[in-house]
């Protein structure tokens, strides 16, 4: 449906035609880490309240992260928004365990006190807690393997019709490029993601150089698979969402306590911790305002479309090396990659933002 060196002008405007309010609802497959930040809740919330209102149809909600609690979060959140029963996946032999690389522990969801002691998912682990019999998967090694979950996804839709939204790190996109034919379909992944995605919206990668944290924890991965994506792909990037703040709103939200209300009213400094905070040290990616929305962004432009709130630019994202950095090189003619930019105010997003992560489910518990 694209092609690879449309003019900079032309792919705004195939990007924009694709989701007018006249367009069909956006079929989404939405990948995230669900690791330690807690913008990927947020994220997850629009995305939901965006399917609510027939925005958008999603496919499949995948964790890009093993050993952990993020499968069984992803599945508590869903079960709010009264879609429990959505496909899941987690990889499998490759990619980050835990909270690091080289360590793994099986921790007792049920167990405060081994949720305590897991410092980097804690958050993830008390919903499990918080939230009993809202999910099927307390560890992610359990859930079934992504690579399977995407292929059967992809191969039941229409050609060229398909969103993927990463708000994690890219190993599930390398995996699947490199997954071979199978009785789930006769071609492999790089053919059938060029068959079946019609775009990638990653939340990936520094502008213009530097060492991004979605992108450079699982580097190899994040190299492979931008060098190999067959369709196009749009990055809202560290530079765009770190001072674009939402969340305030649902943690202070009045009314019955909900997962995602809760995990940002956990996690969230005080206004007055933000106020004294004299080394500023907050306020890189804490703001009155909540978190910084980087995932909640990427969510917007999969099911909005660039034109409504962003500018973009043209070019290509590389990485470079083997200690995760990436750089941007601009080129408005042939680049196949676009990152989004300012045009609409980012207190205007956030409030857009905010908005979407406080309605109320339409679903059925």
């Amino acid at each position: 449906m694209f092609a690879r060196h449309l003019s900079f002008a032309g792919s705004l405007l195939v990007l924009a035609s694709a989701y007018s309010s006249s367009a069909a609802p956006a079929n989404i497959i939405f990948d995230t880490d669900m690791i330690g930040d807690f913008d990927d809740v947020g994220a997850l919330a629009c995305l939901h309240a965006l399917a609510d209102a027939g925005e958008c149809e999603i496919l499949a909600t995948i964790s890009s992260t093993r050993g952990n609690a993020s499968v069984g979060a992803v599945e508590v959140i869903n079960h709010y928004y009264g879609r429990g029963d959505l496909p899941v996946g987690a990889p499998k032999g490759m990619g980050v365990i835990g909270a690091t690389t080289d360590s793994k522990k099986k921790v007792d969801p049920k167990s405060p006190l081994d949720a305590s002691k897991d410092r980097y998912h804690f958050k993830y682990r008390k919903l499990l807690v918080d939230y009993p019999g809202w999910y099927r998967h307390a560890d992610a090694d359990d859930a079934p393997d992504a690579n399977e979950t995407y292929r059967r996804v992809l191969a039941a839709q229409p050609d060229g019709s398909v969103t993927i939204c990463s708000v994690g790190f890219l190993t599930n996109m390398r995996r699947l490029l490199e997954t071979k034919p199978d009785a789930i379909s006769p071609l492999d992944g790089k053919a059938l993601v060029a068959k079946k995605v019609k775009l990638w919206v990653a939340m990936a990668c520094q502008y213009p150089s530097g060492q991004e944290f979605n992108s450079q924890w699982d580097a190899k991965s994040s190299r492979i698979a931008l060098e190999n994506w067959p369709t196009p792909i749009v990055f809202s990037d560290w530079q765009y969402g770190r001072d674009c703040f939402a969340g305030r709103a649902v943690a202070e939200m009045e009314g019955p306590r909900n997962p995602v209300k809760d995990v940002f009213a956990g996690n969230l400094p005080s206004r007055d911790e933000i106020r004294k905070d004299s080394h500023k040290w907050l306020m890189r990616c804490f703001g009155m305002g909540g978190r910084s929305a980087w995932d909640e962004t990427a969510v917007l432009v999969a099911v909005r479309g660039i034109e409504p709130y962003f500018n973009a630019e043209r070019g290509t994202y590389r990485m470079v090396g083997n200690k995760g950095d990436n750089t941007w090189s601009p080129d408005a003619e042939k680049g196949p990659h676009l990152r989004i930019t300012e045009k609409v105010s980012k207190a205007e997003v956030g409030r857009v933002i905010d908005e979407l992560i406080c309605r109320k489910p339409q679903g059925k518990l």
